[in-house]
């Protein structure tokens, strides 16, 4: 064998080494983690955000960090070859310090429902990877879901102490839409804030979507308000429903179920 045939077997075997390589990522937030696998992406991850919980397997992939915090040590020590980060929940100083350290960032934003698929396929192309199942069949399920008409209208209450609701341009508004709901704070300036108890005494909403039970909720002693005094409280999984998620289909689906015809 030639020198020449030699030296061009190498090559082509560093080069098919090099197209192998698994590009590996982390996540700054649970659903992020979540949609990295929806696009076939799992075995990417070599760190997760804290709260990542589905599926099962991220429990065996090291945390490294949370919203507020995050371990740059073991980040640096992971060296992901690219790390997503979602655009309307991680802080500013926290993308600049990553950039500061050379890493490469990917923003994932969801600003709507169908901004999910598109998401996937965007993390997807970023890894590589095939999705998990077809994307496009999300907007085919929400849309067989979908109420024509507003019926009733909900809050929706993310917290107790303060009372935390978001407006009409945030996708969870979307969601209970879906189910023929209206957002009693679709005229909220900002995305998400707090409201006092009194403004939701004025509003008077029909129904209340919690995310997850509020034993300490201080609406339940307002029997004035429709929701409270018609026991029009619903609890949803707060994984499925505050997780811009492909999971989110069940908690509207559970959620449309529950609301009057």
């Amino acid at each position: 064998m030639t020198i020449r045939v030699l030296v061009g077997l190498l090559f082509a075997t560093i080069n098919i080494s090099c197209d192998s390589k698994t590009i590996t990522s982390v996540t700054l937030s649970p659903h992020l983690t979540e949609l990295v696998f929806s696009a076939g992406g799992g075995d990417s991850l070599v760190g997760v955000s804290a709260y990542s919980n589905y599926p099962e397997q991220v429990a065996e992939l090291p945390v490294i960090g949370d919203a507020f915090r995050l371990d740059y040590e073991l980040i640096k020590t992971l060296n992901p070859d690219v790390i997503f980060y979602w655009q309307n929940g991680t802080a500013g100083q926290v993308v600049q310090q990553l950039q500061n350290l050379g890493f490469k960032l990917h923003e994932v934003s969801i600003n709507q429902l169908s901004d999910i698929p598109l998401a996937i396929t965007d993390i997807a192309k970023a890894l590589n990877s095939t999705p998990m199942e077809p994307v496009e069949q999300f907007n085919q399920q929400l849309k067989a879901l979908q109420k024509t008409d507003h019926q009733y209208t909900a809050l929706i209450q993310l917290s107790a102490k303060p009372i935390y609701t978001v407006n009409d341009k945030h996708w969870m508004s979307e969601a209970i839409g879906v189910c023929g709901l209206k957002n009693v704070f679709n005229d909220l300036e900002p995305l998400s804030a707090a409201v006092t108890l009194e403004s939701v005494v004025l509003k008077k909403p029909d129904y209340i979507i919690t995310t997850g039970p509020m034993p300490n909720n201080p609406l339940l002693e307002w029997n004035s308000i429709p929701a409270v005094k018609n026991m029009q409280i619903i609890d949803l999984n707060p994984d499925k429903f505050s997780r811009p998620t492909l999971r989110l289909l069940e908690a509207i689906e559970g959620l449309c179920k529950k609301v009057a015809n």
